[in-house]
């Protein structure tokens, strides 16, 4: 059997201010789309057996019209190939409250989707072969109980694991959510022996076991992650061969930290300079200045260091005062106007009212105060 191993593809995953001007997206909410319509059209090239999504297919329990638009457009080539896919919920996915229903309700429509969202353990059976699924669970009694309840009939020629969470075998993999479902390693705690366990939640390709693997994320959802290729598997039960699939994806650069003492603010422009000429070229960009000296961070413009770095898709600053014993001030994080004004509106609105709006209407109008302000003399 050949399988596709997919996870952690995020759709619906906006950040920063930057919109498209003819589609009116956020442009990290499209990077997310493309990755994943890429890696459809690859599985599409391969024809497997099956693919097997292995949890955080949207960002959210909620996902936006035009992520489950965009899930069920790729889903149907998928079906019209007549290549099953199966489907198992993700923490990012998991409404906290049950009665609230499930995403994947809909999509379970689809005549070759077999979908695991129900917080219990779910075997499907293709040809031969058993799929076992254990989906996010809201409660640890719930996991307890979906492991308790993994049965491999002795008639299946072949068994596939299909998780979501963080690894807790010999090493743990987890990502530091607060809801992170913790799996132990299944086969050593009951005894049993699957072919193949597909593992979502991490988001770095990692082989955890002989025949146990993290596929990695379609696509990056912090600057953490900058040094992690993203992409899928293909896998050969047969052969026992799994094979890395890059995608093409938004550049990250995290610079390492500057440190500042002793340096004035020329100075420190100039280290800032050599640094922009690396290739930054629409990348998400970091920069963190440590043990910055009180004259010259008073003299630092951001706006300067922004043009700086005007070649980026954005800019990231992280900066932090030396204080008068040598020791570090806190952190602080400086952007520009409308990205500051994104996360406060990501930490102070509620349900009432529409965020992904008032942040696009926002930005509008910081970015034209700043452009105002940077050319008074243009009308």
């Amino acid at each position: 059997m050949k399988l596709v191993h997919i996870s952690d593809t995020h759709l619906g995953f906006s950040e920063y201010h930057k919109v498209d001007s003819e589609s009116g997206l956020n442009q990290r909410e499209q990077d997310f789309y493309r990755s994943w319509q890429t890696a459809i059209e690859q599985i599409l090239s391969l024809k497997p057996d099956v693919v097997v999504h292995a949890g955080d297919l949207f960002h959210t329990p909620r996902p936006s019209n035009r992520a489950i638009h965009t899930a069920m457009q790729s889903i149907q080539q998928l079906n019209d190939a007549e290549i099953p896919v199966i489907l198992t919920a993700g923490n990012h996915e998991t409404p906290r409250i049950r009665l609230t229903g499930s995403i994947f309700e809909p999509l379970n429509l689809f005549p070759h989707v077999y979908a695991a969202y129900s917080s219990r353990y779910e075997r499907f059976r293709l040809g031969d072969t058993d799929f076992h699924c254990l989906p996010h669970c809201s409660l640890s009694e719930d996991l307890k109980q979906a492991i308790q309840d993994i049965e491999i009939r002795p008639q299946a020629a072949a068994n596939i694991l299909i998780a979501h969470g963080a690894w807790a075998g010999k090493r743990r993999y987890g990502m530091g959510e607060f809801n992170e479902q913790i799996i132990p390693d299944i086969e050593t705690l009951r005894g049993l022996q699957f072919d193949y366990t597909a593992l979502g939640h991490y988001h770095r390709h990692l082989r955890v076991k002989d025949h146990t693997f993290y596929c990695g994320s379609t696509e990056r959802t912090s600057l953490n992650e900058h040094q992690a290729e993203c992409g899928f598997l293909a896998v050969d039960i047969d052969k026992a061969t799994y094979d890395f699939q890059p995608l093409p994806t938004r550049s990250m650069r995290k610079f390492s930290p500057l440190d500042c003492s002793g340096l004035t603010s020329t100075r420190i422009y100039q280290e800032l300079e050599t640094l922009a000429e690396s290739d930054i070229k629409d990348a998400i960009v970091q920069i963190n200045l440590t043990q910055i000296e009180h004259d010259a961070f008073v003299k630092l413009d951001m706006r300067q260091i922004d043009e700086l770095f005007k070649s980026a898709f954005v800019l990231e600053k992280q900066m932090s005062k030396k204080q008068q014993n040598g020791t570090s001030a806190g952190e602080t994080r400086i952007e520009s106007l409308p990205v500051e004004f994104e996360r406060y509106l990501q930490q102070h609105t509620s349900g009432e009212f529409n965020a992904d709006r008032l942040c696009r209407l926002g930005g509008e109008y910081l970015d034209a105060v700043e452009q105002a302000t940077e050319n008074p003399e243009q009308p």
